[in-house]
């Protein structure tokens, strides 16, 4: 479903690093279907609301 929102992206080209067949095969498989634009635009609104995390967190040190 990522790659696939991806691909729908009009300003991305994905390019996908398969460590295995197995993840190849997983990969090819976005090709054979599209999201519709319903699906785009309601991931779309999801992945708004992510806040992204700046720097490292000192917690964690």
């Amino acid at each position: 479903v990522v790659l696939n929102w991806l691909i729908a992206q009009d300003n991305v080209i994905p390019i996908p690093g398969a460590k295995n067949g197995e993840q190849a095969k997983e990969f090819a498989g976005a090709l054979g279907w599209r999201l519709s634009n319903e699906e785009v635009a309601e991931l779309r609104s999801l992945a708004s609301e992510i806040k992204p995390v700046i720097g490292f967190p000192v917690e964690k040190l």
